[in-house]
């Protein structure tokens, strides 16, 4: 409840700060300081995240990606965070299968291992991504509960860094542990890897010793061959044969709102509800294009509106959005056609893309 609730007030943080700074002269001392107050809600909105990832409360939307590509993707940044005395080498198994995992999250693991890396090696050394297709069988899964004997995609990052000792290799992943000083670190980057993973149906593991670096072994389920991302366009859909009318249902009239905010520059024909069923009587006297609905509510939540909504006009777009990371009620994001799903926060950007993927599908 608590991240459900702080969720939202980010996602009006953000929201309005991005608003300010999209008005405001890049030069002049009022965007520095909207500038700041972003740039702050996106480190809590970060903070959020790990904490939810670590407890295995994320809202996670798996899909099936290919690693080898969110690893390559992501080089150009790795390389900034990381910096220049460090030699980032990929070995990258060229028929590696897929894996079924939320691709946000699959991102986190990767840069939180760069990370990781980075703070170990010091003043310079080498820092290795490999991957491969590896079968595992009985007798290694013996110990390891969580795996079953199968196909997996293995995920290793090396360092040749100053490594750990036995009593530090102990703590590695639990949450706020960490051997920094005070002021450097939350102690929270390894154990949101391991929350990713565990919640993502893997393993992970480590090897080091002192003076000789460490080795991060994930090892996810592999789900067939891997596929190509093809990310969609974050730009608002253009050329349509008519004005979209959208429906926006959000309890809390802050981020409803700001939605509107979003949609209306848009030239979107927006119309506003603050419960399901408000949303619903709405839908009575016109025909909506798309349905953007929080899933947790009082009363009735969205996706049991999404279906109520579907069965007078069966055409309608979902998109589901959330700060929720776990609804006691035991709903999940809903699997149907033509819906998706927004992770609160989110900025205009990540409501752009979600939007452009729906009418492009």
């Amino acid at each position: 409840g608590i991240a459900h609730d702080f969720n939202n007030i980010l996602t009006t943080i953000i929201g309005y700060s991005e608003l300010l700074l999209d008005g405001l002269d890049a030069t002049t001392s009022p965007h520095k300081h909207a500038a700041r107050i972003r740039h702050a809600a996106d480190r809590a909105a970060a903070l959020t995240r790990q904490l939810l990832a670590y407890g295995r409360r994320q809202v996670l939307v798996p899909e099936v990606l290919d690693v080898n590509a969110a690893i390559t993707s992501m080089a150009d940044m790795l390389h900034r965070l990381i910096g220049e005395h460090i030699d980032l080498q990929l070995e990258l198994a060229s028929d590696l299968g897929g894996v079924k995992v939320d691709r946000s999250g699959l991102e986190q693991v990767i840069m939180n291992l760069s990370l990781n890396a980075r703070d170990a090696l010091g003043e310079g050394g080498r820092l290795t991504l490999r991957t491969e297709n590896v079968e595992l069988d009985t007798a290694y899964c013996a110990s390891r509960t969580e795996l079953a004997p199968g196909g997996y995609v293995e995920i290793v990052a090396t360092d040749n860094g100053q490594g750990m000792d036995a009593a530090t290799k102990a703590r590695i992943f639990e949450p706020f542990f960490t051997t920094k000083e005070v002021g450097r670190g939350t102690g929270l980057g390894l154990s949101t890897v391991y929350g990713i993973v565990r919640q993502s149906g893997g393993h992970i593991e480590v090897t080091s010793s002192p003076a000789r670096g460490a080795s991060f072994r994930v090892l996810l389920p592999r789900y067939g061959a891997a596929p190509q991302i093809v990310a969609p366009p974050a730009v608002w859909p253009v050329g349509a044969p008519r004005a979209l009318t959208v429906l926006v249902v959000e309890d809390d009239a802050d981020v409803r709102e700001l939605v509107d905010r979003y949609l209306a520059s848009s030239g979107y024909a927006v119309l506003l509800a603050a419960h399901a069923a408000q949303a619903l009587e709405c839908a009575r006297e016109r025909s909506i294009d798309l349905l953007i609905t929080d899933l947790v509510m009082p009363r009735m939540g969205g996706g049991v509106l999404a279906r109520r909504l579907r069965e007078a006009q069966p055409f309608v777009r979902v998109l589901y959005m959330s700060g929720y990371p776990d609804d006691p009620r035991g709903s999940r994001v809903p699997r149907v056609p033509n819906s998706r799903f927004l992770q609160k926060p989110f900025t205009q950007h990540d409501l752009a893309r979600e939007v452009s993927a729906l009418f492009e599908a």
